[in-house]
């Protein structure tokens, strides 16, 4: 039987320490990984040729496999095709290839937490796992991003009106009162989105902390 192997896709421009740690993630797990590099996107500043970062991949990697992709705008996949789609955290989040470009490359969060993110990850892709056999993914007038963010504004409604009516036991899960059950319907919708839309909202609500502590009180003024 020929061999398996873990894709990562990425145009690489340049090629650095996050990538690496990707793919010393993926090695670690002993699995092979192929890297595919995508064509530069001169509009969005990438310099590099593929023949460039080829040199730059092998000068880190010597034996890894290397293929060419052309410039992608999504990938997709159907049920049960034999092999997953998964996200691997690695604590080199914070380096992006956009920001080496521009010259403004951030330092570690201090409060990036892998263990939050891995236990999110897992979570959110159950949550999705669970809507998509429902069928809620199926349709992509359904699964919009602009159609989840207005259930997530009714689920959050309907949780204010479970609180304007003392928050009684929810009615179909009677040991948690009807706040609880549907902000928790509104964070399953936020789960879906990054899993299903690539949205990085765990992600981001770290930063958001860190950003958080050096604001003023009541973030300048606000009433609440």
């Amino acid at each position: 039987m020929s061999e398996k192997y873990t894709l990562i896709p990425g145009r690489f421009q340049p090629f650095h320490e996050g990538h690496k740690a990707l793919i010393d993630a993926v090695i670690a797990e002993g699995k092979t990984p192929c890297i595919g590099v995508i064509d530069a996107d001169w509009d969005r500043g990438d310099t590099l040729t593929f023949e460039q970062v080829f040199e730059a991949i092998r000068a880190a990697y010597p034996t890894i496999s290397v293929c060419r992709l052309p410039r992608l705008a999504e990938i997709v996949y159907g049920r049960n095709v034999g092999y997953g789609f998964r996200r691997v955290f690695h604590d080199k989040e914070h380096v992006a290839a956009c920001d080496i470009r521009q010259g403004t490359a951030s330092e570690p969060n201090p409060f990036h937490d892998e263990e939050f993110l891995k236990a999110y990850a897992r979570v959110a892709r159950r949550q999705y796992d669970i809507n998509a056999s429902k069928g809620f993914w199926d349709d992509p007038s359904v699964a919009h991003p602009a159609i989840q963010m207005a259930k997530l504004h009714s689920e959050i409604s309907e949780a204010l009106e479970c609180l304007r009516f003392g928050n009684p036991p929810d009615k179909n899960i009677k040991y948690y009162g009807g706040v609880d059950v549907q902000l928790s319907d509104a964070l399953g919708i936020l789960m879906g989105m990054e899993i299903g839309h690539g949205f990085k909202i765990s992600e981001a609500l770290l930063h958001k902390q860190r950003f958080n502590t050096t604001r003023e009180p009541m973030h300048g003024g606000k009433e609440f």
